[in-house]
């Protein structure tokens, strides 16, 4: 993708901090960040107006799809604390587990059992708060660079966005905008898309990676929506994850952007960020999806997870990228990423030990805490 005049410069102009300048904020002023933020989703019905005036902990939930296992950590501001300087005993010094990490540890006990979907969180339940409280900070300042991030990808239909995020994959959304108008000219729908050969399809989209298997599942999972959905995409993940070629981030992209569900879609710009700014400690995309769902206030992720792709694309890219002179790692990214070329690894990759140089120069490792 392009990156615009007006994005560069937003980004060049925004404040470095160094690393002894990170933000400190009490939690009033979390408070205000927080009803700051979510003023759109309030105004939109996302979220109850009187929610925007609690502290960040209120708005943290475990997940969308938990609240019966816990409900996340509720601590209302302190009207005494001003007046009289005194602070409520903390659950650390009254030795008791807050809601929230409690919630952590039977996620990952129940994932352990196979009785959650997904990948168990990475995070440290003690380090909840201190996360929540940098990922709010991370959140406002994306928020000032992409104020109302577009799809990167074209579509006039939930059943274009479907086909262009599947094939999306080991390629660039700059790449499948210029193969999909053809495309779509073909089969601008379901019922066109599986009356097309698999040969035809592939016709469209060769210069993408992996077209023959691209195209087939083109079109079986058109045929699919034909013969299941009367044509139409369905409103439902486990529905999505059914159809050839879909898995769980395309069907994420689609019931966030089509439906307006709660899902925060990780790519490998996500993934990638997350690390390097000690959001999650997590080895593949669906435990790092886990820890920013922990992370960041759900009325967030529907815009925060397009405005990380592009401040990954535009701003901070993977290799060479200097931390010192981001608006965002010169305060927020943790060793070794905090250094020079040092890159974090690609979902799936690991190995043992302290960074070191790759066939390219550059270190790779493992954020602390992952090994």
């Amino acid at each position: 993708m392009l990156v615009t005049r007006s994005r560069r410069q937003a980004a060049s102009s925004a404040p470095k901090l160094g690393p002894a300048e990170q933000p400190v904020f009490s939690n009033h002023q979390e408070a205000a960040i927080t009803a700051d933020l979510l003023a759109p989703a309030c105004l939109s019905g996302a979220v109850q107006q009187s929610d925007a005036t609690l502290p960040p902990t209120h708005l943290f939930p475990i997940s969308a799809s938990e609240a019966e296992v816990a409900v996340a950590a509720s601590h209302p501001l302190d009207a005494e604390q001003g007046a009289a300087g005194s602070v409520a005993p903390s659950n650390a010094s009254t030795g008791l587990e807050s809601p929230a990490a409690a919630g952590i540890k039977k996620r990952k006990a129940r994932a352990r059992k196979g009785g959650v979907a997904g990948a168990a969180p990475s995070l440290d339940p003690s380090r909840l708060e201190e996360l929540q409280s940098k990922g709010l900070q991370i959140a406002e300042q994306l928020r000032g660079l992409y104020p109302d991030p577009p799809i990167p990808l074209d579509h006039a239909s939930h059943f274009q966005l479907l086909c262009a995020v599947l094939l999306s994959a080991q390629t660039t959304d700059k790449k499948v905008n210029e193969v999909t108008p053809a495309l779509f000219k073909l089969a601008p729908d379901a019922a066109a898309m599986a009356a097309l050969a698999a040969e035809t399809i592939e016709g469209c989209i060769r210069q993408l990676g992996l077209a023959p298997t691209k195209a087939k599942n083109l079109q079986a999972m058109a045929q699919m929506l034909v013969e299941r959905h009367g044509g139409e995409v369905p409103d439902s993940f486990e529905a999505l994850e059914a159809l050839p070629g879909v898995g769980h981030k395309t069907a994420s992209v689609v019931m966030a952007q089509c439906f307006g569900h709660a899902a925060f879609p990780v790519d490998t710009h996500i993934h990638r960020l997350a690390q390097r700014w000690g959001l999650t400690a997590g080895r593949s995309v669906e435990q790092t999806e886990a820890d920013l769902k922990l992370v960041f206030p759900e009325p967030l992720w529907h815009d925060l997870h397009l405005q990380i792709i592009y401040f990954g694309r535009e701003v901070c890219p993977a290799r060479g990228h200097d931390p010192t002179s981001c608006p965002i790692c010169s305060w927020a990214a943790v060793p070794p990423f905090d250094k020079l070329g040092s890159s974090p690894l690609k979902p799936g990759q690991r190995f043992s030990g302290e960074a070191k140089p790759n066939n390219r120069g550059t270190a790779r490792a493992v954020p602390p805490g992952a090994q």
